[in-house]
């Protein structure tokens, strides 16, 4: 498959929208993304797009990553959520060893991803002779009924008293773990993020890499090898561009279809809402609103394209402005619905699931403004640190 270009990215992602957005209804009946939707997304190129071109990938940088997730989200908020998780992934896995990297795209280089960070308490994740036994459950595994691996956080066990706690990614193959249909949910019903499940699973030494070292200085075994500046980031600094693309994405999305809608609608007693003052001052107050997460998020890039190094208060102030960003696009998209009338709530209306996509992708940990400030407002005031967040935040 050829390299793609930026320009090329984004054309190709505009040129998904009409089909995208032909299954956004099945999709939820589906609770997963179509498998059409998936193929798409590979035979476009895109699941290559931050693969090392070592691999046979592009290896664009984040800008050509928010640009075309923003141009799904549009179409499709859970389509644009699993585009960008999909795509992250590869980013990933370059920083794993390269054997790791040997068993994933050696076999198969347009692979499919899925991970999860939500480890159940009582999983066991016992060391042995070359690498680990493991057993349990792991939540929230965005597309995982389309992957071909995973990657799964976790915490290793140990009968020694130790100073910091090992705490490794993983990945393993589909056929060491089984599918959990538990995605049954009000809202971003296409990503299928539903749990899975390892039953005394072996996994190699060479398939883990430490996250301690990968958060705090971006630092993994594979990037001495994939050593172009996109792989010497702090994960938490980065890997969030993926969900703050989508999120942002549909929220642009949200307001296209609203403004659109106001442009035609009538009241009840024939009178066109786009004449009503009040609306038209939403209409500036929301863009407005949009246009300012866009020149934070923008900002936020910039610093990535850098080969400084970043540091723990720059990381933790880039999170901030991950986390802000996602409550302006909240708060836009709720603005909207409060001025949409009781037609909205209809299944037919494509606002109400643009607003729940929305609404649950906020919530998401990655946006969670009470953490995220505590970390930034606590180095900004001179304060130390919790050592739960000095580790992998």
């Amino acid at each position: 498959m050829a390299s793609l270009t930026h320009e090329e990215a984004v054309v190709r992602a505009k040129n998904l929208v009409p089909s995208i957005k032909s299954r956004a209804n099945y999709t939820e009946e589906f609770r997963r993304q179509p498998r059409e939707t998936i193929e798409e997304f590979i035979d476009s190129g895109f699941i290559r797009m931050l693969m090392p071109k070592r691999w046979g990938g592009s290896e664009l940088g984040f800008d050509t990553f928010y640009k075309t997730t923003v141009e799904i989200a549009k179409a499709d908020p859970s389509a644009g959520w699993i585009f960008s998780l999909l795509v992250v992934h590869s980013w990933m896995l370059a920083y794993f060893p390269e054997a790791a990297q040997r068993d994933v795209w050696g076999e198969n280089p347009d692979a499919c991803i899925t991970t999860s960070f939500s480890p159940f308490s009582e999983n066991q994740v016992t060391p042995v002779e070359g690498g680990y036994l493991v057993n349990g459950d792991w939540g929230y595994s965005s597309g995982v009924d389309h992957s071909d691996w995973a990657m799964l956080y976790t915490g290793i066990e140990t009968n020694e008293p130790v100073e910091m706690p090992k705490i490794v990614m993983m990945v393993v193959p589909r056929s060491d773990y089984t599918v959990l249909d538990t995605w049954k949910t009000t809202a971003q019903k296409g990503t299928g993020s539903n749990n899975l499940r390892l039953k005394d699973v072996f996994v190699p030494e060479h398939r883990t890499i430490d996250m301690i070292s990968w958060c705090q200085k971006g630092d993994g075994p594979g990037n001495k090898l994939n050593d172009a500046p996109l792989y010497k980031h702090p994960l938490y600094a980065a890997m969030p561009v993926c969900l703050t693309s989508a999120l942002f994405g549909a929220s642009v999305g949200t307001y296209e279809l609203w403004r659109d809608s106001i442009k035609s609608k009538l009241t009840a007693r024939s009178v066109k809402v786009a004449d009503f003052t009040h609306q038209q001052i939403r209409v500036a107050e929301v863009s407005a609103t949009i246009a300012a997460a866009e020149a934070l998020f923008e900002k936020t890039l910039e610093r990535l394209r850098s080969e400084e190094p970043i540091d723990t208060y720059e990381k933790l102030r880039i999170r901030r402005n991950y986390g802000f960003i996602a409550k302006l696009c909240n708060q836009a998209v709720k603005t909207m619905m409060d001025h949409s009338g009781a037609g909205v709530i209809y299944e037919t209306n494509p606002l109400q699931r643009y607003w729940r996509d929305v609404q649950a992708s906020s919530m998401h940990i990655t946006f969670n403004m009470d953490w995220l400030g505590e970390m930034f407002g606590k180095l900004e005031l001179g304060l130390p640190l919790s050592q739960k967040d000095s580790l992998i935040s």
